[in-house]
């Protein structure tokens, strides 16, 4: 079956992007605003069915009553603030119930939530692309130990794209987070550049399962 996944990208949600502390350098925020525009102007001239974002939580969610390692929003809308901006998107939460359905069928048991709301993991970079057509969020746990592992994100993955293919839905993926960053330590500002270049290398050529054995 050909995918039916036309387009995706990653991009960083570091909370420096709407908070601006005098300590972050606006030449390279600008910058990242610049090329996130343009990234999400060519996805939307792809004109998806859906958009999906990953996403981690921080957290805020899931750690008190539960952390399942993946996790599906299957409400209508999402809403959430962060630096006093207020986020809203749409979810189309009946493609949402019936991924869930079909990931059942494919040996993994995502949790769902109706509720589950907008934080600055998502808001950043859904501001930054510009999307405003409903979104689906999927959450990973990617913040509190156990995570599941790269192997398992993966396998996750290739089951999604069978099951949209399956749906017919010409789908747009954003994957939010950071590479070889290091938050809340002194090398913040100094990520592995040459370990991110070696990353996408392998991303732009195809060989994506190579990535597990990080």
């Amino acid at each position: 079956m050909m995918s039916s996944v036309i387009g995706g990208a990653m991009l960083p949600h570091a909370p420096q992007f709407f908070t601006m502390p005098e300590t972050e350098d606006r030449g390279t925020v600008e910058r990242v605003r610049e090329t996130a525009a343009e990234i999400g102007a060519r996805l939307k001239a792809l004109a998806p069915d859906l958009w999906i974002i990953f996403a981690n939580d921080h957290a805020e969610q899931f750690f008190h009553m539960a952390a399942p390692p993946f996790t599906v929003h299957v409400g209508s809308e999402a809403n959430g603030a962060f630096a006093g901006r207020e986020f809203h998107w749409r979810v189309p939460g009946e493609i949402g119930f019936e991924i869930v359905r079909q990931m059942y069928g494919q040996g993994f048991d995502p949790a769902f939530t109706s509720i589950a709301k907008i934080d600055y993991a998502l808001g950043i970079p859904l501001t930054h692309l510009g999307v405003t057509d409903p979104v689906l969020p999927i959450y990973i746990n990617a913040y509190l130990p156990p995570q599941p592992s790269t192997e398992r994100c993966y396998a996750f993955g290739t089951a999604l794209a069978r099951i949209v293919g399956a749906m017919g839905l010409k789908t747009a993926v954003v994957a939010s987070g950071g590479m070889s960053h290091y938050p809340g330590t002194d090398r913040y500002a100094e990520p592995d550049l040459a370990w991110d270049q070696k990353a996408l290398d392998r991303i732009a050529s195809g060989n994506l399962k190579s990535l597990a054995g990080y």
